[in-house]
């Protein structure tokens, strides 16, 4: 289950590296994870403003087409003395239903009625985009309405409507930033944590030395426990007897660093070998019924 060996030389400490598997595991989740959060800041930052100010561009060629057919197209279109944007897209929000059952027809109320209609969708689009403001909507209808109309009828009159932005488009991308980049700086501290400890080993003592410069040897284990062996992980418990670590409990990732593995089995071999030769009666106890059932199939048959 080990990556590699180790040479060894005569009362040389070992200690350990990074284990390859595990780095390149984790450069993978790493840059996708920063991938992600990038992506999520790209659409929250340029691909979705964009596309709202598309949206909000369309309706408010909207509005001032049909105010130009309801003839107001040269009143203020601007928002009204004491009262902020927000406001009046409130108050347009709360006549909708009437404005819309009265917008039918063609007499001018109707149109008029419709012009209101519009110019609530393009407050709606410019509060998507959060900046439904006096400032912007005096800015937007800033120079001759007609002018402005005219411009945007070369841009719009023969365009589709552009995809409008949900409510929720944004703050998600903006999730989606904070979730990639989050996990991708907690990833790089989680790879500098682990490439921060190491772990020693003296062959001639089988002497193990943990992070924090405590160390162990066979005889301080009293429990090697292997319950998690299929995931690299492995737990000690240690002697009570121990001067510093006397009575606790040690995980050791032996995914995360190499060859640690390797030490670890030469340490459980020197002072339990009897978890080893009741591992291997079972490996060959598996293995026996598939031998026999292949000497039978070889061996020949008497007919006749």
């Amino acid at each position: 289950m080990s990556d590699t060996a180790q040479e060894t030389k005569p009362n040389e400490t070992l200690e350990t590296n990074l284990a390859r598997r595990w780095v390149i595991k984790m450069v993978v989740f790493l840059i996708v994870s920063v991938g992600f959060g990038l992506y999520g800041l790209y659409d929250a930052t340029i691909a979705y403003p964009s596309r709202g100010e598309k949206s909000a561009s369309w309706h408010l060629y909207t509005y001032l087409d049909r105010a130009d057919k309801a003839r107001i197209l040269e009143n203020d279109l601007t928002v009204p003395d004491g009262m902020t944007a927000a406001e009046q897209y409130s108050v347009l929000d709360s006549r909708l239903n009437d404005l819309t059952q009265s917008a039918e027809g063609t007499s001018m109320r109707a149109l008029a009625d419709a012009a209101e209609i519009a110019r609530y969708h393009w407050f709606k689009s410019l509060s998507v985009l959060g900046d439904l403001t006096n400032e912007r909507i005096a800015a937007d209808l800033s120079g001759r309405p007609r002018d402005t109309l005219a411009t945007l009828k070369q841009r719009w009159g023969s365009s589709d409507r552009p995809k409008p932005l949900a409510s929720y488009d944004i703050p998600v991308q903006w999730l989606f930033t904070f979730i990639g980049l989050g996990g991708g700086a907690f990833m790089l501290i989680h790879m500098i944590r682990v490439a921060s400890k190491k772990y020693t080993w003296n062959p001639e003592e089988l002497r193990l030395g943990l992070p924090g410069g405590a160390s162990l040897v066979p005889s301080d284990i009293e429990v090697f426990d292997r319950r998690k062996w299929d995931k690299f992980i492995i737990f000690l418990k240690v002697n009570a007897d121990h001067k510093e670590l006397g009575g606790r409990e040690l995980k050791l990732d032996l995914y995360q660093y190499q060859p640690l593995e390797d030490w670890y089995v030469k340490m459980h071999k020197h002072a339990r070998p009897e978890d080893f030769e009741e591992d291997e009666a079972e490996d060959s106890a598996q293995e026996q019924p598939a031998d026999e059932d292949s000497q039978e199939e070889k061996q020949p048959t008497n007919e006749g």
